[in-house]
């Protein structure tokens, strides 16, 4: 792959960062061979002073320095960009983008029918190399950009192969719209705390901990979330009590229709957009 190891980054909002500090920290690219843009100098020389990278003002910059770009603009800024860029593209060129909801076919649109074109789907994590990103390359794009793709997303956490591209919705609504639903726990679990008694500072503590403590515990291999709930749920005790109101209460179909209500909206904003 021509340049596979020089990559640009347009859009240099927080995913644009945060997949500079991963390719930086997994070595797969080096400081001098990364290019962004963005619209704010402020901005711009702040990650020249971060990471060293290379920035620039001008999008085109970015397209006639190198053949892999990485589109991490935001999703109303998308025709915008294209409207800049087209001109510059070329069939040497592979567009990774991030921009949620704009699908293959929009992107095809906005891009015409040269370059490669590969989907991701990550999620707010990767700024702590925590993320999950869902890619979607179709049947045939070549082994090695879709091999490429992961490499780049496995810097800022994990990766899944996704072979049906409306598939994409069902995962903004679980992971990339999941995270909002452990924040949202946790804003609850703190208040809760405080109206009880606890100082602001003790009970954000102890959610906080408690919360990463059950994800790396739920996070290992062979182990189900059921069984662990099972486990720490003995008949009559305080976890018994309160997973009763959570039955009651509908839990489990208030996540179900919470998720379902994300995969609707993400279905009508890609309509919207094509």
């Amino acid at each position: 792959m021509k340049d596979s190891y020089i990559i640009g980054i347009l859009g240099a909002g927080n995913m644009g960062e945060a997949l500079i500090k991963g390719l930086l920290r997994s070595q797969l690219v080096r400081s001098y061979e990364i290019i962004a843009s963005g619209k704010r100098r402020s901005r711009l020389h702040a990650l020249e002073k971060s990471y060293g990278v290379h920035t620039t003002i001008k999008n085109s910059d970015v397209m006639t320095s190198t053949n892999t770009i990485i589109i991490a603009v935001k999703p109303q800024n998308m025709e915008e960009l294209s409207s800049q860029i087209k001109p510059y593209v070329t069939e040497n060129h592979l567009f990774i983008s991030i921009a949620a909801g704009i699908d293959i076919k929009k992107l095809r649109h906005c891009l015409g029918p040269k370059p490669k074109l590969i989907r991701v789907m990550p999620n707010l994590p990767s700024v702590v190399d925590q993320g999950i990103s869902a890619i979607f390359c179709g049947a045939r794009m070549p082994e090695r950009y879709r091999r490429f793709a992961h490499q780049v997303f496995q810097a800022v956490g994990k990766t899944v192969d996704v072979k049906d591209e409306h598939l994409m919705d069902v995962i903004t609504g679980l992971s990339g719209t999941g995270p909002a639903y452990i924040f949202a726990m946790m804003e609850a679990m703190i208040n809760v705390g405080v109206k009880m008694g606890l100082s602001p500072k003790m009970s954000e503590e102890l959610t906080k901990q408690t919360v990463f403590g059950a994800a790396m515990l739920g996070s290992q291999d062979n182990v189900k979330p059921t069984k662990l709930r099972e486990q720490v749920t003995s008949k009559k005790g305080t976890t018994w009590a309160a997973m009763n109101v959570f039955k009651k209460k509908g839990f489990w179909d208030l996540i179900e229709s919470s998720i379902n209500a994300a995969v609707k909206r993400s279905k009508e904003l890609r309509e919207a957009r094509k």
